[in-house]
């Protein structure tokens, strides 16, 4: 039953892959675990980071980066070969146009769900957010991803 999964009446139903994209402390997370329902899936590199270090998702340490995307690649080919049995949501920032349509393409999903916010509102979010310890990083981080995202 790979790639496939029972639904609410128990008929048999292809799985869902939705990509959640949008600014740094925009609401994309959020917006997954409102959306998710129990059992699925979800692909995000902070949380990956996060498990990996048991540190706060926006506090682990950059050398911990490349074993992340590793787990993530992994994640996203399995994915790909839809050698999975429950609905998959993809978090990420995806600022750049061909980069969100080749993941999706990779994924076989045309699910990308836009997380609308400004900049003004994303950088106030990540001051309001206590588990977002460096203030400075988070501006920079969310200043670097509207510059990539208006200039595509």
């Amino acid at each position: 039953m790979k790639g496939y999964k029972f639904d609410e009446h128990g008929d048999i139903v292809p799985v869902d892959v939705y990509i959640v994209w949008g600014a740094p402390a925009s609401g994309k997370s959020t917006y997954a675990k409102e959306h998710m329902k129990p059992g699925d899936l979800i692909v995000d590199l902070d949380l990956i980071k996060q498990s990996i270090s048991l540190q706060e998702k926006t506090e682990t340490d950059d050398a911990l980066l490349p074993v992340a995307l590793s787990i993530r690649d992994h994640i996203y080919e399995l994915i790909e070969r839809r050698d999975i049995e429950c609905d998959c949501w993809v978090v990420a920032g995806l600022p750049n146009k061909d980069e969100r349509e080749r993941l999706a393409r990779k994924l076989k999903t045309d699910k990308l769900i836009f997380i609308d916010a400004t900049h003004d509102i994303c950088i106030q979010q990540a001051m309001n957010d206590r588990s977002r310890k460096d203030k400075g990083k988070q501006r920079k981080i969310i200043d670097k991803w509207f510059k990539q995202y208006y200039c595509e």
